[in-house]
Formats: structure tokens, sequence, C-alpha cells
């Protein structure tokens, strides 16, 4: 069975920070993607994605980290 983990990170403006995503979206290296919050809404571009997988046991263990930056 294939676990996966998420997480993103956000490197700056109201939204910053690092964040556990459960299930995960798939995105590639120059999406943008709106984020809501305060009544705002902030564009952040997807500047790093990193997979790696850890196949050494029965199940295989997903790991996806997203990199974003304000536009």
């Amino acid at each position: 069975m294939i676990k996966k983990n998420t997480k993103a990170i956000f490197l700056d403006g109201d939204f910053k920070g690092t964040y556990d995503w459960k299930g995960g979206i798939p995105l590639c290296k120059g999406d943008v993607m709106a984020v809501k919050i305060n009544k705002k809404s902030l564009k952040y571009e997807l500047k790093k994605k990193e997979i790696s997988c850890d196949a050494e046991t029965d199940d295989q263990i997903v790991d996806v980290i997203y990199t974003f930056k304000l536009v």
C-alpha cells in the first residue's frame, strides 16, 4: 500500500508557514494557486516540488513537499 504525506511551505505573505495537507493535490512547478485568507486572495507560485519514496517495507511511504512564493 502506498501512504502519502504532503507538506506545503509558504515562504512569505499572510499565509507564511508550513502546513500538513491531508491527501494533497496534484501540482506542477510554476502553477499559481490563490489562497483566500482574511477576506483577501493571495496568489502563490509553486517554486519547488520534492518527492521521495521509502520502499524498504511492505508499505511504500511517499513524501511530497511543495514550496510556494508570493507572486
